[in-house]
C-alpha cells in the first residue's frame, strides 16, 4: 500500500513536471473518450429498436414492391393482406394489421400532440398488449370507442377514472373505454391511443391499402429463404390485382431501414459518426502514446539510477503504469464533464428517451473499455523501454531509432486521419451548399402551401389582403412541395414503343399556365396542353419511353405537346419520375392554397396567417402553414447533421494532431538541447536550425497527405454519386489543405523552435 501511494506521488509530480504535454493528453483523451463514448451509445441505441417485444426476431414487417415510392417500396398494404400471407404460408404463426400515426387530442378545450395506432384483434396478442382497466369494445366494428394508455390517462385526468370520457380527435367525439398498458417508447411504432380502423376503410377491397402489415415467423424457420420465398410469391386477387415481390423487413430494422421515417439523422450517417468517433480516440491514444513513451525515453538516467539503487523491472513497470492509469481516470474524469454539457444537445440531436443516468452509465461502461485496452497495448512498449533504458544509459547513447520511428509513424497517423477528416467534411459542405444553390428546375423561394380541414370559405380573399402575401393562385391545385395526395397512371403501350415488355408508370399532374409560371418550371419544347386531349411530360418520362422526338405522338388518347425539363421534389439522392402534366378542368377537390409571399420573415407571415385561420374558425380541427424552402431543407437536416458533427470531430482531431506535434517538438527541443548549442558554437545559424526542425514535419505532413487524400477521395467520390445533382471534387482542394495544415504546424511550433535555438549554448552545455 506505501509503495502504490509512493508510486501515486511519483507519477502526478512527473504529470506536473512535464505538465504541457500532460494537459494536452488528459484534454485529448477526454475529448475522444466522449466522442467514442456518445457515438458508439447512439448507434447501439438504433440498432435496439423494438427489441423489447415478446419474440421480436420474428417479427417482420411485409412491404410491397412499388414505382411511385421515393424507396421503391410501399409503406401500406391492402388489409386483407394479413388474412391471406396467414393462410398461405405455413411458416406464419400470426398476422395482424396496423397503422400508427401522430395526431392531435383536444380535451375540454386545450389541444395535446399524441399518437393512435389503429389495430385489428390479432395485433393484440401478437404484440401481448395487454388491457389493464376496461374492455375490449373499441376492437369491435363500427366501434366509436377507443383505449389510452396509463401515461395518457394520467396526462390528461390525473387521479380521476378516464372510462367513460371522451376525448376529440379530428373533430369526432371518441369514448374510452379501457386502459392498455404501454410499451416502451424506444419503438417506431409509438402510440398513446388505441382503436379499430373505421368502416369505411374497405377492409375487404385489395384496391384499398390502408395499414401496414406485420407478420411472426414460427419458430426454427430460416428466415432467409423465407424473405426469399415470399419476394418471389405472386398472388392474383378475384378483381384481377396483382400483388407481387413482398419484401419482409425486421421490425428491429424498421427505424434505419425506412427512408422516409421523420429522423434528424439517417442511420448511415450515424454510422460514419460512429466512425469518427473511433478515429478520434484512436488519434487522442497515439497522441498519448506517443508523448508517454517520448518522456520514458527521456528519463533514462532516472531509470538507470533506480535499477542500480534495486528497483526491479516489475516495480519499474508499476511506476510507469500508474502514471498511465492516472492519466486515464483524469481524462474519464473530464470526459464525465464535458458530457454533462453536451448531453442537452445530444438528447435533442439523438432522440434518444433514455435517462441522463443510464446515459453516464454507458458512456463510462464504453470509456472503461477503451481505457483498459489502450492500457494493455501499452504494456509491451512500457516494458521493453525499461528492459533497454539501463544499457542504453550506462554506454552514454541511446539508439533512438526505434523510438523515432514511433514517433514518425504515430504522427503520420494522427495527420492522416486529421487530413481525412478536413476533406470528407470539405467535400461534404461543398456537396450541401451545391444542392441549396443548384437550379432544382422548380421555384421555391418565397413559395408556400396552406392545408385546411375543413376548408374554410372566404379564407383566398381575406388571405389576398394580407400584406405578406404577394401571390395566391386561383385555381384549387395540390402544391407541389410537399406534395401529399399523388395519382398515377401504368402506360403498357405508346406511339412509337420498341420493347413489348416494357410499362412506365406516370405521376399524374393537373395544372394550367399560372401554376407553371407560379413554380418557374421550364418548358424545353412544344406548347401547353390547350384543352384535355393533350398533355406534356418531362425529360425522364421521354426518356424511359424511348422517345427522341416525343411531340406529336401519345398515349391513352391524348397527344404529346411539350416537354417540361425535370424538376426535383424529392429528397436529392432520389432521381426525377416520370410525370405527365394534363390541363386542370376544375374537377380538383384539393383544399391547398398555394400562394407566394413577400421577401419578409416567413415566421411572421406563417404567425399572420395562423391568426386569420383561427379567427375564421375557432374549432379547426387541421391546418398546416408549410414554407417550400423549410420543406426542402427537410431532405437536408441529415446531411447538416452530420456536416456539424464532422466539423466537431475535425477541430478536435486537427487540435489534438497539433498539440502533439508542439508536444514532440517540446520534447524533441528539450532532449536536443545540448545538439542544438554545438551546432551553434560550430557556427550554425539560428533560420538552419528552425529549418531542420520544420522540414522534418513538413516531410510527415507530405506522406500523409499522400495516403490520406487517395482514401479521401475513394470514400467521398461514391458517397457524392449518391446524389443526383453532384457538386465536383476540384484540385484546388487538396493544396489548400495541405497548405492550411502547414501553416498552423509552423504556426505552433515555429516559435517553441525559435526560443531553442537562441538559448546561450554556454548556459545549456553547463547546464548538461
Amino acid at each position: 500500500m506505501n509503495m502504490l501511494r509512493h508510486y501515486i506521488k511519483l507519477a502526478i509530480r512527473n504529470l506536473i513536471k512535464y505538465k504541457s504535454q500532460s494537459v494536452i493528453s488528459i484534454i485529448g483523451l477526454a475529448i475522444g473518450f466522449t466522442c467514442f463514448a456518445l457515438s458508439t451509445l447512439w448507434i447501439r441505441y438504433e440498432q435496439t429498436y423494438d427489441t423489447f417485444h415478446d419474440g421480436a426476431d420474428r417479427i417482420y414487417l411485409v412491404r410491397p414492391e412499388s414505382k411511385t415510392t421515393n424507396n421503391g417500396l410501399s409503406e401500406i398494404t391492402p388489409y386483407p393482406l394479413a388474412g391471406y400471407l396467414k393462410a398461405t404460408f405455413p411458416e406464419i404463426e400470426d398476422a395482424c394489421n396496423m397503422q400508427a400515426w401522430g395526431t392531435t387530442v383536444r380535451y375540454k378545450g386545450t389541444e395535446y400532440r399524441s399518437f393512435k395506432m389503429d389495430i385489428d384483434s390479432a395485433a393484440m396478442h401478437m404484440f401481448k398488449l395487454k388491457i389493464t382497466n376496461g374492455n375490449h369494445n373499441f376492437l369491435t366494428e363500427n366501434s366509436n370507442e377507443i383505449a389510452i394508455t396509463e401515461r395518457l390517462a394520467q396526462q390528461l385526468f390525473g387521479t380521476e377514472n378516464p372510462l367513460g370520457q371522451e376525448l376529440e380527435l379530428y373533430g369526432e367525439k371518441k369514448k374510452i373505454c379501457a386502459i392498455i398498458q404501454s410499451w416502451s417508447r424506444h419503438s417506431n411504432i409509438p402510440y398513446e391511443i388505441v382503436g379499430n380502423f373505421s368502416p369505411g376503410d374497405n377492409r375487404s377491397q385489395w384496391y384499398a391499402s390502408m395499414c401496414q402489415t406485420f407478420i411472426k415467423l414460427k419458430k426454427g424457420v430460416d428466415a432467409q429463404k423465407f424473405i426469399q420465398k415470399l419476394y418471389e410469391h405472386t398472388y392474383e386477387t378475384e378483381n384481377s390485382i396483382v400483388v407481387k415481390k413482398s419484401v419482409a423487413t425486421p421490425i428491429t430494422a424498421m427505424r434505419y431501414d425506412r427512408p422516409n421515417q421523420g429522423v434528424t439523422v439517417k442511420y448511415e450517417h450515424i454510422r460514419l459518426f460512429a466512425l469518427a468517433g473511433g478515429l478520434v480516440i484512436l488519434c487522442s491514444l497515439f497522441n498519448y502514446l506517443t508523448l508517454f513513451i517520448t518522456r520514458i525515453r527521456m528519463r533514462d538516467r532516472e531509470i538507470a539510477l533506480r535499477k542500480v539503487n534495486g528497483s526491479s523491472n516489475r516495480e519499474l513497470l508499476m511506476l510507469f503504469s500508474t502514471e498511465y492509469l492516472i492519466t486515464l481516470v483524469f481524462a474519464i474524469f473530464f470526459g464525465l464533464i464535458l458530457l454533462e454539457l453536451v448531453i442537452p444537445t445530444f438528447k435533442e440531436l439523438s432522440d434518444i428517451k433514455s435517462d441522463k443516468t443510464s446515459i453516464y452509465l454507458e458512456a463510462l461502461s464504453y470509456s472503461g473499455i477503451v481505457a483498459a485496452f489502450s492500457f494493455i497495448l501499452s504494456l509491451y512498449p512500457i516494458y521493453y523501454s525499461r528492459k533497454k533504458s539501463l544499457n542504453a544509459a550506462l554506454k552514454g547513447s541511446s539508439n533512438g531509432k526505434g523510438q523515432n520511428s514511433f514517433q514518425k509513424v504515430s504522427m503520420v497517423l494522427q495527420l492522416i486521419i486529421s487530413i481525412g477528416f478536413i476533406f470528407c467534411s470539405t467535400i461534404l459542405m461543398k456537396q450541401i451548399h451545391h444542392l441549396n444553390h443548384t437550379d432544382l428546375g422548380i421555384e421555391r423561394a418565397n413559395r408556400g402551401t396552406i392545408q385546411v380541414y375543413p376548408p374554410i370559405d372566404g379564407l383566398k380573399d381575406e388571405l389576398a389582403k394580407n400584406p405578406y402575401i404577394a401571390t395566391i393562385v386561383p385555381a384549387n391545385l395540390p402544391g407541389l412541395l410537399p406534395r401529399n395526395a399523388r395519382a398515377y397512371q401504368t402506360i403498357n403501350e405508346w406511339e412509337g414503343k420498341t420493347d413489348s415488355t416494357s410499362t412506365v408508370t406516370l405521376e399524374i399532374i393537373d395544372c394550367n399556365e399560372d401554376y407553371f409560371k407560379f413554380y418557374g418550371l421550364q418548358l424545353l419544347k412544344g406548347t401547353f396542353p390547350s384543352d384535355d386531349k393533350s398533355m406534356i411530360i418531362n425529360e425522364t418520362a421521354a426518356l424511359q419511353m424511348n422517345m427522341n422526338d416525343p411531340i406529336g405522338k401519345g398515349f391513352q388518347k391524348k397527344v404529346i405537346t411539350g416537354i417540361v425539363k425535370d424538376f426535383y421534389i424529392a429528397p436529392p439522392t432520389i432521381p426525377a419520375k416520370p410525370m405527365m402534366f394534363t390541363l386542370e378542368d376544375g374537377s380538383s377537390v384539393s383544399s391547398d392554397i398555394i400562394f407566394q409571399y413577400q421577401n419578409c420573415d416567413w415566421s411572421s407571415c406563417k404567425k399572420r396567417i395562423e391568426q386569420l385561420i383561427k379567427q375564421m374558425n375557432p374549432n379547426i380541427i387541421h391546418y398546416n402553414i408549410i414554407s417550400m424552402e423549410e420543406e426542402y431543407e427537410k431532405f437536408l437536416k441529415s446531411e447538416n447533421a452530420l456536416l456539424m458533427m464532422l466539423d466537431f470531430v475535425t477541430l478536435v482531431c486537427v487540435l489534438i494532431s497539433l498539440f502533439g506535434v508542439f508536444s514532440l517538438v517540446t520534447l524533441d527541443c528539450e532532449k536536443r538541447r545540448k545538439e542544438i548549442a554545438i551546432r551553434k558554437v560550430n557556427g550554425a545559424e539560428t533560420s538552419h536550425i528552425v529549418k531542420t526542425f520544420l522540414l522534418k514535419y513538413m516531410f510527415l505532413l507530405v506522406i500523409a497527405s499522400v495516403i490520406a487524400f487517395p482514401v479521401g477521395y475513394l470514400i467521398m467520390k461514391p458517397w457524392i454519386e449518391g446524389y443526383v445533382l453532384q457538386t465536383s471534387i476540384d484540385f484546388w482542394i487538396y493544396p489548400a489543405i495541405w497548405l492550411a495544415l502547414a501553416l498552423l504546424i509552423i504556426t505552433c511550433t515555429g516559435l517553441r523552435i525559435w526560443k531553442a535555438a537562441n538559448q546561450n549554448p554556454a548556459e545549456v552545455v553547463k547546464s548538461e
